[in-house]
């Protein structure tokens, strides 16, 4: 393969950081989104895909920064927690998640509200998802399977000796997999538009964008084969 000069336009996975440009990439997980002519060159304009597996979400997660508050002294701390001394209990710090959970665990801090998944907050969302004949994709926080899977994690093993919240396991993987199954659906919809809302696709979890990423790229091919490549898909 000769050696081409491309313009890139690459985004962070989390749709945190202003588009770069570079020249030279490998050709591997990268999307064509438009192609446009100036001044009789091709300019090649390319989305890098954030093609990220759940194991990567889930590794960024966990050393992404969280705000607790102390609920009691910690004792015998190593130095790399050392700023969490000079805080006092009832106050907030910011640790990263793994840290967080940890202390939490520990009973020496909790969680903010939003930061925490409940059957409450899940019933609402499931609520918003299963309205009869809507087709909404209501925002999601980016975060919000990581915590998810904590939550579930946690149920579970608290479930073994616990009747009570075997019941509200249960009732929770029921609510879980209905989220699921409605936001499969409305991502596949969202894929398969030919004008997706920018506004849609910014209320994605990661692994959502993820998916939508490879969903909107294997229709748009089987497109372009189906109908001919002279043809728009």
């Amino acid at each position: 393969m000769g050696e081409f000069q491309f313009s890139l336009s690459l985004g962070s996975p989390c749709a945190c950081s202003p588009p770069q440009e570079i020249s030279i990439i490998e050709t591997e997980k990268i999307v064509i989104t438009n192609i446009t002519v100036v001044k009789g060159k091709r300019r090649w304009w390319f989305l890098l895909a954030p093609i990220m597996t759940v194991e990567d979400i889930d590794f960024d997660f966990e050393n992404s920064p969280v705000r607790i508050t102390l609920t009691r002294e910690i004792p015998d701390l190593p130095p790399k927690l050392s700023r969490v001394l000079s805080v006092r209990v009832g106050q907030e710090v910011e640790v990263p998640y793994w840290t967080a959970r940890e202390l939490v665990g520990l009973g020496y801090a909790k969680f903010r509200e939003e930061d925490v998944l409940s059957y409450n907050s899940l019933s609402k969302i499931h609520w918003r998802e299963t309205i009869p004949a809507s087709r909404q994709l209501p925002a999601l926080q980016p975060n919000f399977y990581c915590l998810l899977r904590r939550h579930v994690a946690d149920l579970r093993e608290v479930s073994k000796h616990d009747q009570v919240k075997l019941r509200e396991l249960e009732r929770t993987e029921t609510l879980v997999r209905d989220v699921v199954n409605c936001r499969i659906r409305k991502i596949v919809s969202l894929a398969a538009s030919p004008t997706p809302s920018e506004e849609l696709i910014q209320g994605l979890t990661y692994e959502e964008r993820t998916l939508y990423t490879i969903l909107n790229k294997t229709i748009l091919e089987w497109k372009r084969k189906l109908l001919g490549s002279e043809l728009k898909a």
